[in-house]
């Protein structure tokens, strides 16, 4: 568990991008993530609820499902997080298609802290991004 604590910060928030290439997850800068949210890419954090509530980036388009359930030193993959992705986005909304392009955000929301790039501490329920 002390292997996955540590590699908990890297994966703590994946960016999905909707072009079409091989799957593959590619680790990029906070710095270029920054850039293609400010380009209206969809950021899927994938942090606890807890954690997302204290705080997340400030994005037009936000996705919050957690990849990891239960108390936090018991903590279990979501069996169903593909199936929870899906069904939060339109049918027509290519990410259900596939992921096809994920990135991963090195350093995850501390990096983006440590940055000083615009964080929310509000939390609003969407019908539709």
């Amino acid at each position: 568990m002390a292997v996955l604590g540590n590699l908990l910060p890297r994966l703590v928030f994946l960016l999905l991008l909707f072009v079409s290439s091989r799957a593959k997850v590619v680790t990029i800068d906070v710095q270029e993530a920054k850039n293609l949210i400010q380009a209206g890419y969809i950021y899927l954090d994938v942090r606890t609820v807890e954690e997302f509530v204290k705080g997340h980036v400030d994005a037009a388009k936000i996705i919050n499902i957690p990849y990891l359930l239960g108390a936090p030193k018991s903590r279990v993959k979501n069996q169903d997080f593909l199936k929870d992705v899906s069904s939060a986005c339109n049918k027509e909304d290519p990410l259900i298609v596939g992921f096809k392009n994920v990135k991963n955000m090195e350093g995850g929301y501390v990096e983006w802290v440590r940055n000083n790039f615009p964080v929310n501490t509000s939390v609003v329920v969407k019908e539709e991004l």
